[in-house]
C-alpha cells in the first residue's frame, strides 16, 4: 500500500510540475523569471547599445551619401566650366590666329 501512495504521489507531482512548466512557458511568467535574471539583463543592454550603434552608424552612412552626391555635382560643375573654358580658349587662339583684312 506505501508503494501505491509513493508511485501516486511520484505521478502527480511529474504532472503538476510539467503543467506548471507549460503554464509558465505559454502565460508569459516565465518571461518575467527569465528577464530578472543578470546575464538576460546585460544582454538587453548590450543589444541597446549596438543597435543604437546602428542608428548612429546608419545616420553617418547617409550624411556621407549626401555629401558624396554634393560632390559629384560640384565637379560635375567644375568639369563643364573646364570644358566650356578649353573650348572658348579655343576660340579665341582660333580668332587670332586668322588673318585680319
Amino acid at each position: 500500500m506505501a508503494v501505491i501512495r509513493f508511485l501516486f504521489a511520484l505521478l502527480l507531482g511529474f504532472l503538476l510540475g510539467g503543467g506548471t512548466t507549460l503554464y509558465l512557458i505559454h502565460s508569459g511568467a516565465g518571461d518575467f523569471l527569465i528577464r530578472a535574471t543578470q546575464p538576460m539583463q546585460d544582454l538587453e543592454r548590450r543589444l541597446r547599445d549596438v543597435e543604437t550603434q546602428r542608428d548612429q552608424l546608419g545616420r553617418q552612412l547617409e550624411d556621407v551619401v549626401g555629401r558624396a552626391g554634393r560632390m559629384e555635382a560640384s565637379f560635375n560643375d567644375i568639369e563643364r566650366r573646364m570644358h566650356d573654358l578649353q573650348a572658348q580658349l579655343e576660340r579665341e587662339r582660333a580668332g587670332s590666329k586668322s588673318p585680319e583684312p
